[in-house]
């Protein structure tokens, strides 16, 4: 007789990191900008008025995506990374790939062997 086995996953394993319901590091990025811009600019009603919309509306989309995809921003980083195309032989210049032995010789099976 076989029983199903269960098993519990902690929530904290499987749930996205996110920040204030967006991505967390495009979250950090986007309320440092707004800081800066209200400290970092002379205080005028437009630079207020402008970061604030700028925190609300860039909060809003951020919310809106992770709502969408929670992995978006993770997957789109490493697409930067890749080649637009990769060859489909190597170079000639490349050295061969090692080719290991059929049978393995008792050298490298135990290598402390002489």
């Amino acid at each position: 007789m076989s029983s199903l086995r269960r098993l519990v996953l902690h929530p904290s394993l499987i749930r996205p990191r996110l920040l204030a319901g967006g991505d967390r590091l495009l979250v950090i990025i986007l309320w440092t900008m707004v800081l800066l811009l209200l400290f970092g600019a002379r205080t005028h009603w437009l630079t207020v008025g402008y970061a604030l919309l700028l925190g609300g509306g860039g909060q809003w989309a951020l919310i809106r995506a992770a709502k969408a995809d929670p992995h978006w921003f993770t997957v789109y980083w490493r697409h930067l990374q890749y080649q637009d195309a990769y060859p489909a032989h190597r170079h000639l210049s490349a050295r061969p790939g090692r080719v290991p032995p059929a049978v393995p010789t008792l050298k490298e099976a135990r290598p402390d062997v002489v």
